[in-house]
């Protein structure tokens, strides 16, 4: 049995109102009670896996460990003088190789991984299909991210601004933030539920 709420809102608005916050699009049908406590939930579910592993757990597709756009480069066979067809992605090391990532002047750039090959970027890295559905706080969250992955010096031997977690406590802090999405994914749907139902009696 619906619950009919005051307020009467487009079903495709309150569901892009709660993937935009966690919880307002119980707000928007009228139920503020549940709306905060399903955007406090996932938020704070979402924030104790950046807590447990660190920032770096957020590890967008397309984007290298060192915090510099993968890229898809079509690389040339010297020996038989044509281009391999197969693509080769390169994972920048230094803002040196990002701004040319070719080994050498016949090889060809073909661009973005993510957008020369999305699917593939995308199967690697699944998580991140849960974590996006938090919404802009992932995207928040990514772009920091990436910015604290670049390399603090230009020194031949790169290292990480601040280092990427490992085992557990990566795992565990992926999982709480893919789980923090998929909750709100719930919660987009019932809210979107809700508001048809509402909206059409």
């Amino acid at each position: 049995m619906a619950v009919r709420s005051g307020n009467s809102a487009s079903p495709i608005l309150v569901g892009l109102c709660a993937w935009l916050v966690p919880g307002w699009g119980y707000f928007l049908i009228g139920q503020r009670t549940r709306g905060l406590v399903v955007g406090i939930s996932i938020i704070a579910l979402f924030l104790a896996g950046i807590l447990i592993g660190g920032i770096r757990i957020m590890d967008p597709p397309g984007w290298g460990q060192y915090g510099f756009k993968d890229e898809m480069v079509q690389k040339f066979n010297r020996q038989h003088q044509a281009y391999y067809t197969d693509l080769t992605r390169v994972e920048p090391t230094s803002a040196t190789q990002a701004d040319d990532p070719r080994e050498n002047d016949r090889d060809r750039l073909v661009g973005p991984a993510m957008i020369a090959e999305p699917i593939t970027e995308l199967s690697d890295k699944p998580w991140f299909v849960g974590q996006i559905l938090c919404g802009p706080v992932t995207l928040a969250a990514s772009a920091l991210s990436v910015d604290l992955a670049k390399p603090t010096s230009n020194s031949p031997t790169p290292h990480e601004g601040v280092a990427m977690s490992h085992s557990r406590s990566w795992e565990i802090g992926a999982l709480y933030t893919a789980v923090a999405g998929m909750l709100n994914l719930l919660a987009i749907i019932d809210s979107t539920y809700r508001a048809g139902v509402d909206g059409s009696q």
